[in-house]
């Protein structure tokens, strides 16, 4: 439209119209393309729009319009964002200069044309010039305070980065030093632990299973103790799920009670058992570990707590449908009680009621911390009931979802297998001297003499050497740790010795040890200390999968 009308007419302003469009068209496409930069481009057009002012002034018409007024305030409140306050200080002067040479030498065209009263000189250019300074001034001053804000905000903003990253440093450092010593105390642990076990296997006076019992007992709850530390990490970093699995939640309470029974037993308190007995044929789809783990820590807290009396754990089904099934579970104890003002802060972590309950009791203050957590990952909270000297009632509901029993048929099976491995050979490599005595006691008691290797360098050596049926693989050895000993073998020629089954030995709790084991194409993985039909079952399946 413009340039016909410029075909037309050859009116001198749309001819600057056309050329000043066509110019601002190119720049435009070029910085699109990115073949000039924003900077060149801003000062570019300021200097166009002066040439504009000035030629309008001077050449077209030798006076002022409201128009190029305002094309001046334009380009003045512009030209601060586009250039910088220092050169737009000289393109404002410049682009007011013109103004102030028009009024000196012809006031009247401007005043006369346009308003409808005369301002005596000097009155009109002082007053013109007053408000280009103010206009240029507000627009400095402006840009100024915008500009150190931008960099108050950069500056703030670079020390928050730094912030979050020495933070998570931090975090990750407090969850590599919990891995690690999680490793060194599960490792020696794994030792006494099974060494119990096997000694309790045996026939013996009643005075040596007393005693077996106490050191299980110790060596139990000091493994208890490093699990919620380490859970507890886990749950403030928000990397512990839930691993559903189908069970039968009766026969799970019933073995959870029948575990702790010695403990009840040692401080003559009665554990009482109500369960519903629609529960017993039901199976539901949860994780069992978890459901454990909080029954645990109630029933270990409410014993705690108990000098006299009993311990009663109930579980009634409070709603059901053909897919889900709601339960309430509720451990009460007559133990010391709660008053109401701490009835709160006991599901705070390391907090007990009372500095008394501390010495008194002992324990750190974790275990009701970790079962109100546990809950959030099953969407659900936990109640308390009580008072001082009458006992406490802890009670939370759970919605299930119904499983099939025939999910877990082939996991109980093993529990009837008969328990021999004489017919396989197995590969130990481990380079703990205990942990290598554990397993020998272990594997003999099932007719299997296993060979063993220190490290990942002398479990390759072996397997060169002869054939195996399974490889218990320690994960952390000297020379060669037990991953890249395992993509070692992945990578054989011999198809057989390459498929050989491997089964991870470790005592680490790394958040992605799963995901690592397989990525360095081992099997399964067992945790130290270990149960030993834990890992005689899975041997049975890895061998014949």
């Amino acid at each position: 439209m413009i340039i016909t009308a410029w075909y037309y007419q050859q009116d001198f302003q749309l001819n600057r119209s056309v050329i000043f469009g066509v110019i601002y068209l190119i720049l435009f496409k070029l910085l699109l393309s990115k073949k000039i930069s924003i900077s060149k481009t801003s000062h570019f057009m300021v200097w166009v729009g002066l040439v504009v002012i000035w030629s309008n002034i001077f050449i077209k018409s030798g006076s002022l319009s409201l128009v190029i007024i305002q094309f001046i305030f334009m380009l003045i409140m512009s030209s601060f964002y586009l250039i910088g306050s220092r050169v737009a200080l000289i393109a404002s002067i410049l682009a007011c200069l013109p103004v102030m040479i028009n009024l000196l030498y012809d006031n009247k065209v401007f005043s006369n044309k346009y308003t409808s009263d005369f301002v005596a000189s000097p009155g009109y250019e002082i007053l013109v010039i007053l408000n280009f300074l103010t206009v240029i001034i507000a627009h400095y001053f402006f840009n100024e305070a915008f500009k150190n804000n931008m960099s108050i905000q950069k500056e703030l903003n670079k020390k928050l980065e730094i912030a979050v990253e020495e933070a998570n440093k931090a975090a990750q450092s407090k969850s590599d030093f919990l891995s690690a010593m999680s490793h060194e105390l599960r490792t020696p642990l794994n030792a006494v632990i099974g060494m119990t076990n096997l000694f309790l296997s045996d026939p013996k006076s009643y005075d040596q299973q007393e005693n077996l019992k106490i050191l299980q007992f110790s060596s139990l709850n000091l493994q208890a103790l490093i699990n919620d530390v380490l859970d507890f990490n886990k749950l403030n970093s928000d990397k512990l799920g839930l691993n559903n699995i189908s069970f039968n939640l009766y026969e799970q309470v019933q073995n959870i009670c029948a575990t702790m029974k010695f403990q009840f037993e040692e401080k003559k308190i009665n554990l009482m058992i109500d369960l519903d007995e629609q529960l017993k044929s039901v199976f539901i789809i949860s994780d069992s570990l978890r459901i454990t783990q909080i029954l645990y820590n109630l029933l270990g807290n409410a014993l705690k707590f108990t000098a006299k009396g009993n311990v009663m754990i109930s579980l009634k089904i409070i709603d059901r449908s053909q897919s889900y099934i709601k339960i309430n579970f509720a451990v009460a104890d007559t133990g010391i009680g709660i008053t109401k003002d701490k009835q709160e802060i006991i599901f705070e972590p390391f907090i007990q009621a009372s500095s008394t309950v501390s010495k008194n009791y002992g324990g750190t203050g974790l275990g009701l911390a970790i079962v109100k957590r546990l809950l959030q990952l099953f969407e659900s909270s936990i109640s308390l009931e009580s008072q001082p000297n009458l006992g406490s009632k802890f009670f939370f509901n759970i919605n299930f979802k119904i499983g099939d029993a025939g999910l877990v048929t082939e996991v109980k099976n093993t529990d009837i297998l008969k328990e021999d491995l004489s017919h396989l050979k197995i590969l130990v490599a481990e380079d703990h001297v205990m942990n290598r005595l554990l397993l020998k006691k272990v594997l003999n008691k099932w007719n299997n003499q296993p060979t063993f290797a220190e490290n990942g360098l002398e479990a390759i050596a072996k397997l060169k050497e002869e054939d195996f049926d399974i490889i218990l693989m320690d994960l952390y050895m000297p020379e060669l740790d037990g991953y890249h000993a395992a993509q070692f073998i992945r990578n054989m020629q011999d198809g057989r010795k390459s498929r050989i089954p491997i089964l991870a030995f470790t005592a680490s709790v790394s958040d992605t040890l799963i995901l690592d084991i397989k990525a360095a194409g081992m099997n399964d993985c067992l945790s130290k200390p270990f149960d030993p039909q834990e890992l005689y079952r899975k041997i049975y399946f890895l061998v014949n999968v």
